[in-house]
């Protein structure tokens, strides 16, 4: 009997906060340590599979509705921009880890507090259920400061702070994991990739 991959899942009620960055280089992450596909479930923009038309990434990327090929060990889905409350709920019942990135600015955090807090009267698994802090200066504790603001509120977050760089942009136009990016910060970015990785699985 073939095994059940674990899956995780990116979701936002808000774009631009590199829920699809993430999954692309998580994916990629996993894919060091078991066959791993990743499916653009984000219909209108596919940015995941997009990205993966442009260059070569280690996982097999697929559209929502195709087969997932069998030996697959890990599962990435990157769902569709600003799903519905009920759609989250349903989402923590099939993966086995759901991470909401968030940017560390005040509009945002808040945001995702409210969300969390409105999760539980749809019957979610808030224990499977991980906020990540995104597009943190490098520089400073802005990241850290809105991490431990959101744990204050009771709430689950990942301790990775995953930090803004350029090097996020030259994979994406590239096609590659970030590690592969022609930037001089490509390393920096992807040591805080693997540290997620660590975290989620």
């Amino acid at each position: 009997m073939t095994a059940k991959p674990h899956v995780v899942a990116f979701t936002s009620l808000k774009g631009g906060v590199g829920k699809s960055t993430l999954a692309v280089n998580i994916a990629g992450a996993l894919s060091l340590k078991g066959k791993t596909a990743l499916i653009d479930a984000d219909a209108a923009i596919q940015t995941s599979s997009g990205w993966a038309t442009r260059g070569k990434l280690p996982v097999t990327v697929l559209k929502e509705g195709e087969a997932i090929p069998t030996g697959i060990r890990y599962l990435v889905v990157d769902t569709e921009g600003r799903p519905a409350l009920e759609d989250i709920a349903a989402l923590t019942h099939s993966a086995d880890v759901v991470l909401i990135p968030t940017a560390p600015n005040s509009v945002e955090v808040e945001a995702t507090a409210r969300l969390l807090q409105q999760l539980p009267a749809t019957n979610a698994n808030l224990d499977r259920v991980y906020i990540v802090i995104t597009k943190a200066q490098p520089v400073g504790t802005v990241g850290q400061s809105a991490r431990d603001e959101l744990r204050s509120a009771g709430l689950q977050v990942c301790e990775t702070v995953i930090r803004r760089y350029t090097a996020h942009e030259r994979a994406h136009e590239q096609g590659v994991l970030v590690k592969d990016a022609a930037d001089p910060r490509s390393e920096n970015a992807w040591a805080d990739v693997l540290s997620l990785t660590l975290e989620v699985c």
